[in-house]
């Protein structure tokens, strides 16, 4: 094993990254961009979720990776008729003892006159509740059944773990982005699928989206960050 690089997030050893946020554990398998960020948190890790994962619908490793400050960066060409170029970068924006925030930025480019570059950022979350809301804040949050389908216009995903803490998954508002969502067995799965329009050689597309964690209690600290990453510039570059 190469020996670990310290960095002012992460601690990086080969293709396998550690972060700490409060009382959680973050852990990043660049191997397993599906995977996402591992999140464990309680007694014997008794919290674990999966944040932001890539979904790029075939498994390969990073063609090349590195850490810079609070990012994490990764690119991945999957050997596929598509002959797609992922990047994926993950950056944190919050941590204090309750809250933790963080970021996917995908982007994709092909070297073909004309591919499809579909792909999707995933979680996998354990939640007694789930909650939705549209793009306007003021629109409130509104309880999702587990044999609803979720709504066309669902903006916003909040999870509400057992311990009582929460989760929020969100695109940016400036990103056409759907978002589907499965429950069962106590877990909800979580698709926000970017990219669903062809894709020429010479373009590059990028799309952003947000996972929080903090208490289910009062959920400001969620609608503040909303807020921040809505407002945010976007990315000049991965």
């Amino acid at each position: 094993m190469p020996a670990a690089v310290a960095t002012a997030s992460w601690t990086l050893a080969g293709l396998r990254s550690l972060d700490r946020c409060g009382g959680l554990e973050v852990s990043l398998d660049l191997a397993r961009p599906v995977a996402g960020l591992t999140i464990t948190a309680g007694p014997q890790a008794a919290t674990v979720d999966h944040l932001l994962g890539l979904d790029l619908a075939t498994n390969c490793p990073p063609s090349d990776h590195w850490v810079r400050g609070s990012d994490i960066t990764a690119v991945y060409e999957p050997a596929d008729p598509r002959h797609l170029r992922a990047t994926a970068m993950w950056r944190r924006l919050a941590c204090d003892a309750t809250t933790a925030a963080w970021e996917l930025i995908a982007s994709a480019q092909t070297s073909l006159l004309d591919s499809d570059p579909a792909v999707a950022v995933v979680a996998d979350i354990g939640s007694g509740e789930v909650r939705w809301r549209g793009r306007n804040p003021a629109s409130g949050w509104a309880a999702l059944t587990p044999t609803a389908p979720l709504p066309a216009d669902a903006a916003v995903i909040m999870c509400v773990r057992p311990d009582r803490t929460a989760v929020v998954i969100a695109p940016h508002p400036d990103d056409a982005a759907r978002i589907d969502a499965v429950w069962e067995r106590g877990r909800v799965r979580l698709a926000c699928r970017l990219f669903t329009r062809q894709l020429e050689k010479g373009v590059l597309l990028r799309s952003r989206v947000l996972a929080a964690c903090g208490p289910a209690a009062d959920v400001a600290w969620a609608e503040r960050l909303l807020a921040d990453f809505a407002a945010s510039p976007p990315p000049l570059s991965t």
